[in-house]
């Protein structure tokens, strides 16, 4: 699943945990979860139930919704600039100038907003919402303690090799391009280096084969880009790994920051959007993406142990924020003030 859905079903379970009835009303449902089409949630609509609507691209959703008498809770993901996706697919970019559309008809008819993040904050205050609170991501934090899958790790963790990840999309505003630019500039410092680039390039091909066409204009050996990869794979790239590099220019959170932490990867990552929300203190904040420089920061916190600890303590600190029993308090407090 993706950061959404997975939130989705973690919200559901906590509100049950907690006594309340809840279930999920969905328009797109994966086989294997436990929800109903959004259409059959106007049989059990009422001006004392309490709505949590998860937005973050355009739907039929959003008019359905506007309609029903029912307090309302935006949970706010953020909405891709759809700039990133002229050229990629048409498609998903229409979807994403309808979400800005339709997320405009909702300041007056929302009790809360919650923003997973100062910088969407500041977007809905734009736009005009009223009642705003910053709710980061609600994980299961516990998913990451599965067996990582053996044959991976004995395949890259034999060898001296050190190691640079990025999970995320392969869509442009993560910047796959950029982190290939400066992995050639480190391949000059350390030629016994390999990146791995994880993540999904549905809808997104375009951009998959123009990263491919990097590779092969910088004659670029070592990168793998597997695709989506399974919980257990995700698991063994983490815990092989020496550096995570995220360049991304676009994020409203970004959940592999928050597994960094968990696995105890240092951070690199550029100071845009929602990273620096995310990070806190913690990690590596890039101002500019000089990607010379940035090759050379990769190798000093490769080869300074007490530099790289630092990064990896200040990391731990930083987790704490996002672990379970502190945003279930949250949860509940907000929860509370639209009851109230």
């Amino acid at each position: 699943g993706d950061a959404i859905g997975n939130e989705v079903i973690e919200i559901n379970k906590t509100l049950r945990k907690w006594g309340y009835k809840s279930q999920i009303y969905a328009e797109n449902i994966h086989p294997e979860m436990s929800a109903k089409n959004y259409l059959e949630y106007r049989k059990v609509s009422s001006k004392d139930n309490i709505l949590i609507f998860h937005f973050s691209i355009g739907s039929d959703i959003s008019y359905y919704v506007r309609e029903l008498p029912d307090k309302k809770i935006i949970r706010f993901h953020g909405i891709t600039p759809e700039k990133y996706l002229y050229g990629i697919n048409d498609y998903i970019q229409h979807l994403l100038v309808r979400g800005r559309e339709e997320l405009n008809l909702y300041p007056e008819l929302t009790d809360l907003a919650l923003a997973n993040s100062r910088y969407t904050q500041l977007e809905l205050s734009k736009l005009g919402f009223k009642h705003i609170e910053v709710f980061p991501l609600l994980m299961d934090l516990n998913i990451y303690d599965k067996n990582p899958n053996q044959s991976l790790l004995s395949r890259f963790d034999d060898d001296d090799y050190v190691n640079l990840l990025f999970v995320g999309r392969i869509i442009p505003q993560k910047n796959q391009h950029v982190i290939l630019k400066i992995f050639s500039y480190y391949k000059l410092i350390n030629p016994r280096s390999r990146l791995f680039l994880i993540g999904s390039f549905e809808g997104c091909e375009n951009y998959y084969d123009q990263l491919q066409e990097i590779i092969r204009k910088l004659n670029l050996k070592d990168v793998y880009i597997p695709g989506k990869v399974s919980m257990e794979d995700l698991i063994s790239y983490y815990k092989l790994v020496d550096v995570f590099l995220c360049m991304s220019e676009w994020e409203t959170f970004c959940v592999p920051l928050v597994e960094s932490m968990y696995f105890d990867t240092p951070i690199l990552a550029y100071n845009y959007t929602a990273i620096p929300d995310t990070l806190g203190n913690s990690g590596i904040l890039i101002n500019k993406l000089k990607c010379n420089e940035i090759a050379e920061m990769i190798d000093l916190v490769v080869n300074d142990e007490a530099f790289r600890n630092k990064i990896i303590r200040k990391q731990r600190e930083r987790l704490k924020n996002f672990e379970r029993p502190s945003m279930e308090n949250l949860l509940k407090k907000y929860i509370q003030q639209v009851i109230d």
